[in-house]
């Protein structure tokens, strides 16, 4: 009877080991990544940044914009926030014809307007303007 001595390991096994390994990179969480310090206490290694959108800095607020206008298509805002770029950001129709967006701010003074299917708007509602270089005049919102 003949019996195999097999010094190396079998390629399925190595094919398999290779996946598990290649799959274990992409974890986002590995033994490694954890110090153990004492029995029960577990410190991350490393540091998890932070969504600005859930957690805004202590020189930023959450401030809410928004436009009543139920026949309109699209309502975006432009302002010295995004570079007064038309199409950055885009307002969402709350249902009742009311538009509506959340930003997050740095503390200061920020001038703005709205776009509504095109057309360069005031808010109606802003608490203060200021002439802008083209002859008309921007919203003024200070944080």
């Amino acid at each position: 009877m003949k019996t195999r001595t097999n010094s190396q390991p079998n390629k399925s096994r190595a094919g398999t080991a290779a996946k598990a390994t290649s799959a274990d990179s992409k974890r986002p969480l590995k033994k490694s990544g954890i110090k153990r310090s004492g029995d029960a206490k577990m410190e991350l290694t490393r540091t998890v940044p932070l969504l600005l959108e859930h957690f805004p800095g202590p020189e930023m607020e959450r401030v809410s914009l928004a436009i009543f206008n139920p026949g309109a298509a699209g309502v975006f805002v432009a302002g010295s926030f995004n570079g007064w770029s038309p199409s950055a950001t885009p307002l969402r129709l709350q249902g009742d014809g009311r538009w509506a967006v959340e930003l997050i701010l740095s503390r200061g003074k920020h001038e703005y307007r709205f776009i509504v299917d095109g057309q360069w708007m005031d808010d109606p509602l802003s608490p203060a303007y200021i002439s802008n270089p083209f002859g008309g005049l921007n919203c003024v919102l200070v944080i």
